[in-house]
C-alpha cells in the first residue's frame, strides 16, 4: 500500500481519513473510512466523479430517519436521490424482498446510469447488492455500511446474495462495488454485542489466514467491547489486509478463498435455526471452535492451536457455545445444505468443511480446500460446543 493510497491522521485528531484500494483478482475499487465531515472531501470528489443519474439508497429500517437523512443528503448534492427501506432481518433476505425493491426504484426512475447505495449492515448490503447486480443485468454499487461487521467483513466481497427456504445465500450472484464508505461515527450508537460479534470474524482471519497477528489481537481484545476509534479502525484493516491476501489471486473465493468461510458451515445453521436471536459472528465463533474439533479428532490441528480458538473467543467476551434452544439434529440438517456442496464430489454421511492444520494452515484435500467429513465426527464437532444448560 503506497502513501497515495493511504492518507492516516493521528487518532488523537478529531477528522480521520483512511483510503486505499482494495483488489481481488482484476477488481479493484476504493474503500474510504472517514470521521469527521472534514475528511469528506475525497469521497466528495469519488462522487460526483460518478456522473450518476440518480442514487438509490436501499436503507436499514433499523437506522434513525436522522441517520439516514444525512446520508442522502450527501449523495443529493450530486444527483436525484431516492431512499428504498429494508428490513434488516434473515427472513426478508428473499428474493420476495428483491422483487419489491427493484419494482420502487424501476418506477423511481432508476436507468443504467443510475448507483444503488446498501446503507446498512450485513443483510441490507447483500439485498442491495444483488438488486444492483440484477438491475438491467447489472448497475453500480455503493456501500455505505453501517455496523462493524459490514466494515470489515460483507463488503470485503464482490458476492451478492439472498436466503432460499432451505438455507442462507443460495442465490446470488458476484457484483462488485465501486466504492466501500464507512463512518466510523455509525459505531457510536452500536450494542456492545454488536461489536463483540464482529470481531469474531477478525479472530477468524487471525486463526485462518494471519496468525502473525495473534499476539497483538489478543492484547488488543477486550471482553467489555469498548475500543477507541483508532481500534476500530485497525481493526477493519486487518481485515482489508487479510482478505486480500487470499483473494487477490481469487476474486470468486473458490480456491484459496474459501479459507473465509472458517467456522461458517455449523455457524450458518445455528444463525438461521436461532431466528435471529444468535448475532452472525456469535454463531460463526462457536463454529470455528466445532471445525477446530473436528480438525482435531481428524488428526489434522494440536491441542494448542484448538485451544487458541477459545482464548480468543473469550478475550472478546463472545460466546463459547451454542444455546441449548438448539437442536443438534436440526443443525445436522442444515448443514447438508450448506452453500459449499459441489466443491468436491457428494457422498451419502459425508459433509463439506474448511478446516485447518494450524493456525494460519488450511486443510488440503487432494489440492482443494474442502474436505469431506463423516457425520458422526461432524455431529461430534458440534455436540462439543452444545451448551448443557
Amino acid at each position: 500500500m503506497s502513501e497515495k493510497e493511504r492518507t492516516m491522521y493521528p487518532p488523537s485528531v478529531k477528522d480521520y481519513l483512511n483510503h486505499r484500494k482494495v483488489r481481488f483478482g482484476d477488481v479493484t475499487y476504493d474503500y474510504y473510512v472517514t470521521l469527521g465531515n472534514s475528511a469528506l472531501q475525497s469521497v466528495y470528489q469519488r462522487l460526483k466523479d460518478l456522473d450518476a443519474d440518480r442514487f438509490v439508497i436501499v436503507a436499514d429500517q433499523g437506522l434513525t430517519p436522522a441517520a439516514i437523512r444525512e446520508i442522502e443528503h450527501h449523495f443529493r448534492e450530486f444527483a436525484p436521490t431516492v431512499v428504498l427501506a429494508a428490513q434488516a432481518c434473515e427472513k426478508d433476505k428473499s428474493l420476495g424482498t428483491i422483487d419489491e425493491l427493484a419494482e420502487r426504484a424501476i418506477q423511481s426512475g432508476v436507468t443504467r446510469r443510475s448507483v444503488v447505495v446498501a446503507l446498512g449492515g450485513g443483510i441490507v448490503g447483500n439485498v442491495a447488492g444483488l438488486l444492483a447486480g440484477l438491475l438491467f443485468r447489472g448497475i453500480r454499487l455503493i456501500h455505505v455500511p453501517t455496523t462493524l461487521l459490514s466494515m470489515s467483513d460483507s463488503v470485503l466481497s464482490l458476492k451478492q446474495a439472498v436466503n432460499s427456504r432451505l438455507g442462507k445465500n443460495h442465490l446470488g450472484v458476484f457484483h462488485p462495488p465501486i466504492l466501500v464508505w464507512s463512518r466510523i461515527e455509525f459505531m457510536d450508537t452500536l450494542p456492545v454485542e454488536e461489536i463483540q460479534s464482529a470481531l469474531c470474524e477478525m479472530i477468524k482471519n487471525v486463526l485462518a489466514i494471519c496468525p502473525e497477528r495473534y499476539d497483538e489481537i489478543a492484547a488488543k481484545l477486550r471482553p467489555d467491547g469498548r475500543y477507541s476509534a483508532a481500534v476500530l479502525a485497525d481493526f477493519i484493516d486487518l481485515c482489508i489486509e487479510a482478505k486480500v491476501k487470499v483473494m487477490c489471486d481469487d476474486h470468486l473465493e473458490k480456491q484459496d478463498g474459501l479459507v473465509l468461510e472458517y467456522g461458517h458451515t455449523i455457524g450458518h445453521a445455528a444463525e438461521l435455526l436461532s431466528e435471529g436471536k444468535l448475532r452472525h459472528g456469535f454463531a460463526i465463533g462457536v463454529g470455528m471452535l466445532a471445525a477446530a474439533r473436528i480438525s482435531r479428532l481428524l488428526g489434522y490441528l494440536s491441542e494448542s492451536d484448538e485451544a487458541a480458538h477459545a482464548v480468543l473467543l473469550e478475550r472478546n467476551g463472545s460466546p463459547t457455545t451454542l444455546p441449548a434452544y438448539l437442536d443438534i439434529e436440526a443443525i445436522m440438517h442444515k448443514v447438508r445444505f450448506d452453500n459449499k456442496r459441489g466443491y468436491v464430489r457428494s457422498r451419502a454421511g459425508y459433509c463439506d468443511f474448511v478446516l485447518l492444520d494450524g493456525l494460519g494452515r488450511p486443510h488440503y484435500d487432494d489440492k482443494k480446500l474442502i474436505t469431506s467429513v463423516d457425520e458422526d465426527i461432524v455431529r461430534a464437532g458440534v455436540s462439543h460446543v452444545m451448551s448443557q444448560v
